[in-house]
């Protein structure tokens, strides 16, 4: 009887150590891949771009009313969020403006830029109860020989499902979204 009891605590102890959190998941702000040559000869200065002290987090910010946010512990960006917004938006500033002249901050002075983009991200986070992701920055354009503009957007983007991939990839479209907004005052006389 006394090493049934014995048999039987192990067998439990074992099963109770057997269970397993479950594994991480990491995100990428994926940049479509294109092998067209850029034939402009603009040249645009990124930065600097600072992000909400919120979103210097490795975990991924969801909304859940208009002041509260959680932080998942098992979706994750697997870089520095700051610097994936940087990548994604060199990214996209340079389709939009046909050139390969993007260069991150600090630039060279050889890098001759003629238009800098000073940006600062208030909000970039996703909601499941509103089924939407969000985006708000404050923006100021420089250009060399000129004015500077100063804008603010608010973009919203609609969630592609209710989890954690389609707020990523609706947080990547409204990437795409400002740097269009982006070109577009670029673009303007």
């Amino acid at each position: 009887m006394k090493y049934l009891l014995i048999g039987l605590f192990m067998a439990l102890s074992l099963t109770g150590c057997s269970t397993r959190s479950p594994s991480a998941n990491f995100y990428l702000l994926e940049n479509e891949f294109s092998d067209v040559k850029k034939t402009g000869s603009l040249r645009v200065g990124l930065g600097p771009v600072s992000v909400a002290d919120y979103l210097q987090k490795p975990q991924i910010a969801i909304r859940t009313d208009s002041s509260q946010i959680i932080f998942s512990e098992f979706d994750r960006w697997a870089s520095d969020l700051r610097g994936l917004i940087i990548s994604s938006l060199q990214h996209d500033l340079a389709t939009e403006l046909n050139t390969s002249n993007v260069f991150e901050y600090p630039w060279r002075k050889s890098d001759e830029v003629e238009v800098s983009i000073q940006l600062d991200i208030k909000r970039l986070d996703a909601s499941f109860e509103d089924s939407s992701a969000f985006l708000e920055a404050k923006l100021t354009l420089s250009r060399k020989h000129g004015q500077s503009i100063v804008r603010s957007f608010a973009l919203r983007e609609a969630l592609d499902g209710n989890d954690y991939a389609a707020a990523v990839s609706a947080e990547r479209r409204l990437l795409q979204q400002l740097a269009k907004k982006i070109a577009g005052l670029i673009q303007q006389p």
